[in-house]
């Protein structure tokens, strides 16, 4: 019948994968739900349960019978690694984003900047030359101080 597998033990998971409490599985059976504990620990059930079985926990005989708890936990370890994959691009690309953004205002500053040297002929920043000017200026009617 169960190819070795243990039937109540597929049962109970497939219960608790449906997030289904022995009560309302036994109430559901019509038993009382000492006798669901007692099932789940049977390696075999009659065709008659199992029918019973299968119609509250919406499944069939055969998926109770071949339920293999190892390969949905391979699945889902398998689906939660593709699902991070899928995460760390989105991360990556937000970092790309920001990065980009980072290079256009260094862009935009140093643009800004030249555009102020070509409208006054100096470069931003540097010591202003004016005041070294302003010592070998003539004064009016005379010569300069340091001839």
């Amino acid at each position: 019948m169960g190819k070795g597998r243990h039937i109540g033990r597929n049962i109970k998971s497939i219960r608790q994968l449906r997030n289904m409490k022995q009560e309302t599985f036994a109430r559901e059976l019509g038993i009382a739900q000492q006798n669901v504990s007692k099932m789940e620990k049977k390696k075999e059930l009659t065709d008659e349960q199992l029918d019973q079985v299968a119609k509250v926990l919406k499944t069939t005989k055969e998926a109770i019978r071949d339920f293999d708890e190892n390969a949905i936990i391979n699945n889902n370890i398998l689906n939660d690694q593709v699902n991070n994959y899928n995460i760390n691009p989105l991360d990556k690309i937000s970092e790309l984003y920001k990065q980009i953004l980072d290079d256009k205002e260094r862009e935009i500053t140093r643009l800004k900047a030249e555009l102020e040297e070509y409208k006054t002929g100096k470069k931003p920043g540097k010591d202003d030359t004016a005041g070294v000017k302003s010592l070998h200026k003539v004064p009016e009617g005379g010569q300069a101080a340091n001839q």
